[in-house]
């Protein structure tokens, strides 16, 4: 018997056994834990998506020209990305795409959106989603817990350029050579998704002080290009579609003669001008807005073409610039048109200086350039061709001006010079440039 109650075999397991008890509690009250931050994880991604589509919401609401109008609120929109990423207000399940389910007795799930006009003491347009889950708590009750609230916020800010960009390529934007593009107050906006949405094929590049927007990323042959470009960034919107769709429905037919006249001898403001037309080799002073349904050709550095006017080359029309002819042109103020085109086109037309819908050429190429001493004062808008650009001059062009290009792809291969602080006092329809990012 003394023996017995002096044998120590089996003692180190009976530590052990008591031992493991508070440990295994511990080991199921961190899988507890573990499935707490899971579903907080996914709480968040809920929040990220309902902020960014409320963001989205509230960043079209100010743009109602370009984007179509919503039937929906930005509650209902931003809700409806908390659905399709699991959570949704307890009852309020019934939203395209919808991944929420029947919760279990004791959970409860809660989606609340706000919009904010300012956050962190910022000023600006915000939207806030808060997510949250309620379940019961198990192992946790020990710490005297008998639910759990698991959630979480994001914050979408909606930021809207003071100054939108002076050029937008609905394709890619290349700079070929040593070209600088410089500015005090606009950029450039690219809408590929390409690797090279922004270009560089040359080490001198670019300067400006506003920043450039690519959908897609910056892609450069040397030199530090890129380091100031804004990649991966949202689609900016053609604010002019609208005005291309309607003057590439123009015939000869929309306008009063039922026709278009041959290559005028002089220029009359509002009318249609049929077959090849080359500028002569002296000085044209236009004054009025002139349609074109054939070939124009600017092609001698001994034509100079200057004026205030809108040239519009529509239906199986070109243009050709070449030669380094001087072009000095500003935009009307009211442009005029045929019956065909609306009053809401007309309105759009207002500080256009040139259009070519270049419909035969497609993905081509239009050379829009003169000497030094040349300038387009207003909008420049190609949507169907690739724009070689070769700038504007910094010597004689009107400071303030309103110098925009809108293009289907835009290659610079001049120094330019671009401002684009004339076009809001002229009422000019700009690129609307708002980005939705993620705060919190």
């Amino acid at each position: 018997m003394r023996n017995m109650l002096r044998c120590r075999r089996g003692s180190a397991a009976f530590a052990t056994l008591i031992a493991l008890v508070p440990l295994i509690g511990v080991m199921a009250l961190g899988g507890e834990a573990g499935f707490w931050y899971v579903t907080q994880q996914r709480a968040q991604n809920a929040a990220d998506a309902a902020a960014y589509s409320g963001g989205m919401w509230v960043a079209c609401s100010l743009a109602p020209t370009i984007c179509p109008a919503d039937t929906q609120t930005m509650t209902y929109r931003a809700k409806e990305f908390a659905a399709q990423n699991g959570f949704c207000t307890t009852g309020d399940t019934s939203y395209p795409g919808s991944r929420c389910v029947t919760l279990a007795s004791g959970l409860s799930q809660a989606v609340t959106i706000a919009s904010l006009a300012t956050w962190n003491g910022v000023a600006g347009n915000y939207v806030q989603a808060t997510v949250s889950q309620s379940q019961p708590a198990y192992l946790a009750k020990v710490l005297g817990m008998s639910t759990v609230t698991i959630g979480a916020t994001a914050v979408a800010r909606v930021d809207t350029l003071a100054q939108p960009p002076c050029v937008l390529s609905l394709t890619t934007i290349t700079f070929q050579g040593s070209p600088t593009l410089s500015s005090t107050d606009c950029g450039v906006a690219a809408d590929s998704s390409a690797s090279n949405s922004i270009g560089f094929v040359g080490n001198n590049g670019i300067s400006m002080n506003a920043p450039s927007y690519a959908v897609g990323s910056c892609a450069q042959t040397g030199g530090s290009q890129c380091t100031n470009v804004n990649t991966y960034q949202q689609t900016i919107p053609d604010p002019l579609s609208t005005l291309n769709t309607a003057l590439s429905a123009l015939t000869t037919s929309s306008f009063a003669k039922g026709s278009c006249t041959t290559a005028p001898t002089s220029f009359e403001s509002g009318a249609c001008y049929n077959g090849s037309y080359k500028f002569p080799n002296t000085t044209t002073t236009l004054s009025g807005t002139y349609y074109f349904n054939g070939s124009v050709t600017i092609q001698s550095s001994a034509a100079i073409v200057n004026g205030t006017a809108t040239l519009i080359i529509f239906g199986g029309g070109s243009l050709t610039i070449g030669g380094g002819p001087t072009i000095q042109l500003t935009a009307m103020a009211s442009p005029t048109g045929p019956s065909a085109l609306s009053a809401s086109a007309l309105a759009l037309m207002k500080g256009l200086v040139l259009y070519d819908n270049e419909t035969t050429t497609k993905n081509g190429s239009v050379n829009v350039s003169g000497n030094t001493t040349s300038y387009l004062d207003g909008t420049v808008y190609m949507p169907n061709a690739a724009v070689n650009y070769g700038g504007n001059s910094t010597s004689s062009a009107p400071s303030p001006g309103c110098y925009q290009v809108i293009a289907y792809q835009v290659n610079f291969t001049g120094n330019t010079t671009l401002d684009n602080s004339g076009c809001a006092a002229g009422s000019v329809v700009q690129p609307n440039v708002q980005t939705v990012r993620l705060v919190q």
